[in-house]
């Protein structure tokens, strides 16, 4: 069973397949998240999602999520967690699918991991639609 892409959903995803199976993003290639990663889901329709990745460490001009904000998978949950508010990505759901599971994900529908919705970054924060790199249809409530 596949998880309800939703805001504030956690998932471990390797980029190259998110891009194989048509996402974009807003950055520039070489700047875009590479590595597999947690990416948080700041909002989603039927089709897609908007998606930021999240780094374990601050760098330069990433926002903070507090440890406090997380919750499932015990991984996931340890330490904060930070975003790049240049970086947003446009997921279709089947992306994010077999993103997960190539990252072999460790949340599940029953037991997810989250990020509180207060702690969410908001959608106001990222760069506009016009932004997206590579074909965009309708960027979620983007």
């Amino acid at each position: 069973m596949a998880h309800i892409h939703a805001p504030g959903l956690v998932l471990h995803m390797y980029p190259d397949t998110l891009l194989a199976f048509g996402a974009s993003h807003t950055v520039e290639p070489e700047d875009a998240a590479a590595a597999q990663r947690y990416f948080v889901c700041l909002s989603a329709d039927a089709v897609e999602g908007l998606w930021t990745p999240l780094h374990v460490t601050r760098g330069e001009d990433r926002l903070m999520i507090p440890e406090e904000a997380k919750s499932g998978h015990p991984r996931w949950r340890r330490g904060p967690s930070y975003y790049d508010p240049d970086e947003l990505w446009c997921i279709p759901h089947k992306a994010a699918q077999r993103g997960a599971a190539e990252a072999r994900d460790q949340s599940s529908p029953k037991a997810p991991n989250t990020v509180a919705l207060s702690s969410l970054p908001s959608r106001s924060q990222f760069p506009s639609a016009a932004a997206f790199r590579g074909v965009v249809k309708h960027p979620a409530q983007g």
